[in-house]
């Protein structure tokens, strides 16, 4: 019995090794692509290394001119494979179907080896393309398909409801790869768009039950719709606050309501105010937004829980009435006082940006905006020495203007009695420096003396 089971455990142990030698010879010594091993699901196991690049070049050729269209609805995109600089890596996908079966230990060789012949290994061709004018052309898209849900509101220009209006966001992070897979495929000449539908948040029932119907205040500004950019960074601020309601005790948050300043978010690079410069950054023009919004909620008689003032005076607002606010840094947050829901309304209409504030019942008091003790700044002159001009020569290179100190004020009266005046803000706005060049070259007959 024991001889029995020697010789089964020898016979074994003879045909593992025989099995684990013809694996490892063919590992060492096979110079085709292994049985099994596919490229985008064409078999190419026994074929050598000159042929599997053959092939793919082949592919290659035949991909040079593909084009597909991408759509959403009634709405088609046209892209091609010269226009991303889209191709096939030939080297990288050669390089990896050789090399398949032979990395690694040899029982990881022999593994692989196996599983390919009995299930077979599928290998994604490789390509290359140019991601910035892929994302380019995304970005492009993105601005004709998305939108932002409007919520339903009452409309300070026409003083009736404006239903709401459902949104849809372009899933570009999803899209990309598909464009790439679909510009692989023989097959494939057109793709639907990745498309997510966004709900607004406010209804025409919710305003219904609310009882919200009369104007507690309003402010208008105005700005150059010529400026595009700006512009559109104004009227997508303006629709996210647009119909928020906040209930009695509620903060409203600008920057929670308004949400991050990205081009992912649909904002814009327009110039903006950093630092006492105008410089360009992604949302310029949202401070607008913010300090027509700050105003209006002052003459609503609301509490002001947190509230910054710009660097420099702007055009748009008197100085002490702006609101600046920076994603993360700087809020502009006031609070329902009131013993009513409230609702915030915000709509452009042409050069001009209409913000109010709506309640139950009309405001019985009348609410006066001041400026007391302004204080004006002057600017300080900053010499800047210039080499091309002689010695003694001045010259204006910017003419500076003035900052100011300026102090807020808030007055409430009911049936023409004062019944609360509260200091809002002192403000500190500051000056643009005078810069002066002044030269420091040295006459020719001074030096000739």
């Amino acid at each position: 019995m024991t001889k029995r089971w020697l010789l089964g455990v020898v016979c074994i142990l003879v045909i593992t090794s025989g099995i684990f030698t013809w694996y490892a010879a063919k590992t060492f010594y096979n110079n085709k692509v292994f049985a099994g091993v596919a490229v985008e699901g064409v078999e190419i196991g026994g074929r050598s290394k000159e042929e599997v690049a053959q092939i793919l070049e082949v592919w290659q050729k035949e991909h040079q001119a593909k084009s597909i269209s991408v759509y959403y609805g009634d709405t088609f995109f046209r892209i091609d494979s010269k226009s991303i600089e889209f191709d096939f890596d030939v080297e990288s996908t050669v390089e990896e179907v050789w090399t398949y079966g032979r990395r690694g230990s040899i029982l990881e060789r022999i593994k692989n080896i196996y599983a390919a012949e009995n299930q077979g290994y599928r290998i994604p061709i490789r390509v290359k393309y140019n991601e910035s004018k892929l994302n380019h052309l995304v970005d492009q898209w993105r601005e004709s398909i998305e939108r932002p849900p409007r919520n339903a509101a009452f409309s300070l220009i026409t003083g009736g409801i404006v239903p709401q209006e459902q949104g849809r966001k372009l899933e570009v992070e999803v899209l990309r790869p598909m464009v790439l897979q679909a510009l692989k495929k023989p097959d494939v000449s057109s793709m639907p768009m990745p498309v997510t539908p966004l709900y607004p948040a406010i209804t025409v029932s919710d305003i219904n039950r609310t009882g919200i119907r009369e104007v507690l205040a309003n402010y208008t500004t105005k700005f150059n719709p010529k400026d595009v950019n700006r512009s559109a960074n104004i009227k997508l601020a303006a629709n996210k606050i647009n119909g928020h309601i906040v209930y009695p005790g509620q903060a409203f948050s600008f920057n929670e309501i308004v949400g991050p300043r990205e081009k992912s978010y649909g904002f814009k690079e327009a110039m903006e105010l950093v630092d006492g410069e105008l410089v360009p950054g992604v949302g310029g023009g949202i401070c607008q937004v913010s300090s027509t919004l700050y105003n209006a909620v002052l003459l609503a008689d609301l509490t002001v829980v947190e509230r910054y003032n710009h660097s420099k005076p702007l055009g748009y607002v008197a100085l002490g009435r702006d609101a600046t606010v920076v994603f993360g840094a700087l809020d502009f947050r006031f609070e329902n006082n009131t013993n009513s829901p409230i609702m915030i309304m915000a709509e452009v209409n042409g050069d001009k940006l209409v913000v109010g504030v709506c309640g139950q019942e009309r405001l019985m008091s009348t609410v006066e905006l001041i400026s007391s003790d302004q204080r004006l700044i002057p600017p300080a002159v900053i010499k800047k020495q210039d080499a091309t001009m002689y010695l003694g020569e001045t010259k204006i290179d910017r003419q500076g203007k003035p900052g100011y100190e300026v102090t807020t004020m808030r007055i409430v009266r009911s049936q023409g009695r004062e019944i609360k005046r509260e200091v809002l803000s002192k403000d500190q706005y500051l000056p643009d420096n005078t810069v002066v060049k002044v030269g420091t070259q040295i006459p020719s007959f001074v030096l000739d003396r």
